[in-house]
């Protein structure tokens, strides 16, 4: 902070002189010019305050939503356990997928998105605009980190293609980690993600990663005419892969999320496609 300080400093200074102002003027202008300053990194620091205290309580309703869908292992299951783990615990818990405590929770869920080993582990949530969830998050109050949302334009988690939007928050947060995915080593070891639909359980399989603007309209797609047009864009997204996954690419019959992030103000995305596999029966 002392560094922009200095800097302004020294701009006013600069401009001061280039208007050719009376010496008598000179100090008063400088003293409202530092105070402006003063008031300027005041505002900064009240800013990242704000920002910092919004991480936390979302980190902290994500946990707690994350802790809805723990419970405890019954003991058949916790005696073949002891078999296998001789640090065996009465305590185990499993995380188990419920979709009705999840629309308890909030009525406008629809699934659930997992990546193991990262932050991505989040509800699925449609609103009937794209606004809504960008300053809310999936409990519907307000919240800066918002929530991983469809884009109501597609047909849903069950139709051909859907876009699902979350931000890239600076704490590591909600879509953050699909920025890892220009890594090679990081793609490599994260080709699969579990994917909640209403009820049910799939693996979804990775098959592109690449940046694109958020208007390129031949990446943002709602919806398809015929198969060709289908397939165009299945061949279409697949190509711009920068890093060649190990599953199959997809085809006609398949289902794919878009996951979209903000890699910048400019309109810059990072993008990544998966496509449904089996469904798992929990």
């Amino acid at each position: 902070m002392n560094t922009d300080k200095n800097n302004y400093k020294k701009k006013i200074n600069e401009i001061i002189k280039k208007i050719h102002i009376p010496d008598r003027a000179y100090p008063v202008i400088r003293y409202i010019a530092l105070g402006a300053a003063a008031l300027v990194l005041i505002y900064a620091s009240y800013s990242l305050t704000n920002s910092y205290l919004d991480y936390k309580e979302d980190e902290a309703k994500y946990a707690e939503i994350n802790e809805m869908f723990h419970s405890q292992s019954d003991d058949n299951q916790n005696k073949k356990n002891s078999k296998k783990n001789m640090s065996y615990s009465s305590s185990i818990t499993t995380w188990k997928w419920n979709y009705k405590a999840m629309l308890r929770y909030n009525d406008e869920a629809k699934g659930y998105i997992k990546l193991d080993g990262t932050r991505i582990q989040y509800p699925i949530v449609e609103h009937e605009d794209n606004k809504y969830y960008l300053k809310r998050g999936s409990d519907k109050v307000s919240n800066g980190a918002g929530a991983i949302f469809l884009d109501y334009r597609t047909a849903g988690l069950d139709g051909r293609i859907c876009i699902l939007y979350g931000h890239n928050m600076m704490d590591g947060s909600m879509f953050k980690e699909l920025m890892n995915f220009r890594d090679s080593s990081f793609a490599k070891a994260h080709q699969t993600f579990d994917v909640y639909v209403g009820y049910r359980h799939y693996i979804y399989y990775a098959f592109s990663t690449f940046s694109a603007k958020d208007d390129n309209d031949s990446i943002y797609q709602y919806g398809f005419e015929d198969d060709d047009s289908y397939q165009e864009w299945l061949n279409t997204v697949a190509g711009k892969s920068t890093f060649k996954f190990d599953n199959k690419l997809p085809g006609i019959n398949d289902k794919v999320i878009l996951c979209s992030t903000c890699v910048d103000n400019y309109g810059n995305r990072q993008i990544v496609c998966i496509y449904r596999g089996e469904e798992v029966v929990d």
